[in-house]
């Protein structure tokens, strides 16, 4: 293994050509290009600032960073190009866009000597914030424990009728009413539910609890 003796990556072959700064701000980044290549990278910078107003800038990976929540994006320079790196790409809804870029997995190569589409870098960065969202939400979707629902038994729906508290405990919140069916239902003796029973029917006469603690019902 060879190790960079500026920012200290390993790598398999000895001096294999890489990314290599040890910038700790875009500004710096930016500097320590070479100076025709520098206006190139202001204006990819100013395009994707443009895209995400809301997201903080940083170096991360040693390349700038654009991080909302997380990392959305980077961009770096080469001796003839910059990579834009937006995540994974195979669901890129605008592949006929890069058909003349070679791109990887995760990054597409501007080379220098072509003009620059800097409206692209824009979408390219709103599509990789959209994407990084929709990835957070689902994920907190899936975390996301699913109480389960509990059909109404019918010694209950009797007794809310015959006590002439069924609009009561209809206009309850769905989270009570499913609480309290839970809560009766798992009653192991039948006094044990019959005392439930009367508690809730009280509650739910009263209007102002619910299982024991204060509710201001909407009566």
């Amino acid at each position: 293994m060879w190790q960079c003796p500026i920012c200290e990556r390993s790598f398999s072959k000895p001096n294999q050509s890489h990314y290599c700064t040890k910038a700790n701000s875009i500004d710096e980044y930016i500097e320590s290009q070479p100076e025709e290549v520098q206006p190139i990278l202001k204006s990819v910078r100013s395009a994707i600032r443009s895209a995400l107003p809301n997201a903080e800038e940083r170096m991360s990976y040693q390349m700038p960073t654009f991080w909302q929540g997380k990392n959305i994006i980077h961009f770096a320079g080469f001796k003839r190009h910059f990579g834009l790196y937006p995540g994974e790409l195979s669901q890129l809804p605008f592949k006929e866009r890069l058909s003349g870029y070679k791109t990887t997995k995760g990054g597409v190569q501007f080379p220098y000597e072509m003009p620059i589409d800097y409206e692209l870098i824009a979408d390219l960065a709103k599509w990789a914030a959209s994407e990084a969202e929709e990835k957070s939400n689902e994920s907190a979707a899936a975390k996301r424990t699913v109480r389960p629902r509990y059909p109404m038994p019918s010694y209950l729906a009797i007794a809310l009728d015959e006590s002439g508290m069924r609009e009561r405990y209809d206009a309850r919140p769905a989270y009570q009413r499913n609480d309290y069916i839970s809560w009766i239902e798992r009653a192991k003796r039948e006094d044990t539910r019959q005392k439930r029973i009367a508690q809730m029917l009280d509650e739910l006469q009263a209007g102002d609890s619910y299982m024991g603690m204060a509710y201001n019902a909407k009566l």
